[in-house]
């Protein structure tokens, strides 16, 4: 782990232990006292390894810089710790919250964009461990850049850096699959198999990586909601909508709409005209009050009847399918020759 590595690598620094590591920091006095250990272990995020990794890399920063005296830096480390020990994402320190020379900040800003970059393919979900470690190498390596007269310890920050963020653009790389479920809450399953093996995801961001056509897949944990938005967004957002469904219903034997059907059928025309190219499926229903054939000839003029509405609107003819169930397909199923009032009605289905 970082922490054990910047331990054996920075000289003169000693770990304090694991136990009181965080403390309650008053930095304009120079002065720590005990802080209640118990609440960082209350604070693990459950789903991600990334934070919990992240929290004991700047821990063990808190530590080091604890033991120099330095505790403006003490201070910054336990805080990070804290925070993404509750759950937030911590992202690497920005270059302007360091005193830093031109060739140190320039250095350090395409380090630091790796690593971001990184970040945006969903690294810290796919490598949750390397990625925290990459970053609390980076962060590292910052302050002591910044500080300016360890270089021995500088090199150590640079190189565990560099070390860690190898293996994450190792981890990285390939096809990446992850199962989100629908708008409605609804949730499949994904089978990801290539010739190698197979994966199964049937968990909420369950992921999934493909590294190479050679490589059988390999589940890759559970992305966190963060990265979803981060790697997936603008594909989210230039997807098409997800279907919309509508029932309005009848009075019985006729094809005339209920009072609330018919004032929900404002609401039916409004979902139609805000799509680009709607489609819209419309399907006639009755119940078993009737003969069927008479209720295949009712099913039909009551979706008839809608799909004329849709038209209207300024649906073009060939988005617009109507089709008739008459009573084969009821909501709610009942003996021949019972009127059921849910059974009446018109399904839509704007795509």
């Amino acid at each position: 782990m970082l922490m054990q590595s910047l331990t054996s690598n920075r000289p003169g620094k000693v770990r304090s232990s694991v136990t009181a590591l965080l403390l309650a920091l008053s930095v304009s006095a120079c002065a720590i006292g005990p802080y209640d250990a118990d609440e960082l272990e209350g604070m693990t995020p459950p789903d991600s390894q990334f934070l919990q990794s992240l929290s004991r890399e700047y821990v063990a920063l808190g530590d080091l810089e604890r033991a120099e005296y330095d505790w403006a830096d003490t201070a910054r480390f336990y805080d990070r710790a804290i925070r993404a020990g509750k759950g937030e994402i911590v992202e690497p320190e920005m270059l302007d919250q360091r005193n830093l020379t031109p060739a140190g900040r320039n250095e350090l800003k395409q380090a630091r964009d790796q690593l971001t970059n990184l970040f945006s393919a969903g690294a810290r979900s796919i490598a949750g461990l390397s990625s925290a470690r990459a970053q609390g190498g980076f962060d590292c390596w910052m302050q002591e850049l910044e500080e300016g007269h360890q270089p021995d310890d500088i090199e150590n920050c640079r190189k565990m850096f560099l070390a860690a963020l190898s293996n994450v653009e190792a981890s990285v790389n390939g096809a990446l699959v992850v199962l989100l479920p629908e708008e409605d809450g609804k949730l499949g399953v994904i089978s990801v198999e290539n010739q190698q093996g197979a994966v199964t995801l049937d968990t909420s961001r369950a992921s999934a990586l493909v590294a190479r056509t050679d490589a059988a897949p390999r589940a890759s944990g559970i992305f966190a909601a963060d990265d979803v938005r981060a790697v997936f967004g603008m594909a989210i957002a230039a997807g098409p909508p997800q279907p919309v469904t509508f029932l309005l219903y009848f009075e019985q034997g006729a094809d005339v709409l209920t009072t609330e059907s018919l004032a929900l059928l404002d609401k039916v025309l409004e979902t139609v005209r805000q799509r680009k190219l709607p489609q819209v499926e419309v399907s006639g229903h009755t119940d078993r009050s009737g003969s069927a054939s008479f209720n295949d000839r009712l099913a039909l003029d009551r979706a008839s009847i809608v799909g004329q509405e849709v038209l209207r609107r300024g649906v073009p003819e060939q988005f617009l399918t109507v089709e008739s169930y008459g009573e084969r397909a009821p909501i709610i199923p009942t003996a021949d020759g019972v009127s059921e009032p849910r059974n009446r009605r018109v399904e839509i289905v704007i795509r």
